[in-house]
């Protein structure tokens, strides 16, 4: 099963650490509020401080992206299977939106968030999506009876967006 890494720290450092992983599957996201590594393997990650996740699901050859939405969704351990079934019989329309380049399901593997990673091409082609067709039937169901039931949270649901640096020569 393919792992996802994230840890934070501030934007020099992690831009070192990424430099020495090179040949690593690493983006470096960055916004006014910081920067975190993200990391996609197979096996164990080289950071010494990581959020672990599992990717249960995986849309997309994310190659050089330039922008990610990282939607955490904190949910009831006894609630997971309700929440990754939703996930497995989602509609599917996201990585089929101009300039999405991938979706992951990530499942925490040390806490209760599950995050829901949309990588971009850039922000203005997450910004389309959301005025989209289909953002609005992915998202249809809810506050509805046929959503998610609200007692599978464990927290309430939030955004974080950033840019991700790209290499010099792209």
């Amino acid at each position: 099963m393919m792992n996802s890494y994230v840890t934070y720290g501030t934007y020099d450092y992690l831009l070192k650490l990424k430099e020495k992983h090179e040949d690593k599957n690493v983006f470096l996201f960055t916004n006014p509020d910081g920067a975190a590594l993200y990391h996609e393997t197979n096996g164990t990650t080289f950071f010494k401080n990581a959020k672990k996740y599992e990717v249960i699901d995986s849309k997309g050859d994310v190659q050089n992206p330039g922008f990610v939405v990282l939607n955490h969704i904190p949910v009831e351990e006894s609630e997971r299977a309700v929440f990754e079934d939703r996930f497995k019989n989602r509609a599917g329309k996201v990585e089929n939106e101009p300039g999405c380049e991938g979706i992951r399901i990530l499942r925490p593997v040390a806490n209760d968030t599950y995050v829901v990673a949309t990588f971009w091409d850039s922000e203005a082609s997450f910004k389309s999506w959301q005025t989209s067709e289909a953002y609005e039937t992915a998202h249809k169901n809810r506050h509805t009876s046929k959503g998610l039931p609200k007692t599978i949270f464990s927290g309430k649901p939030y955004l974080k967006t950033y840019q991700i640096e790209k290499p010099e020569s792209v």
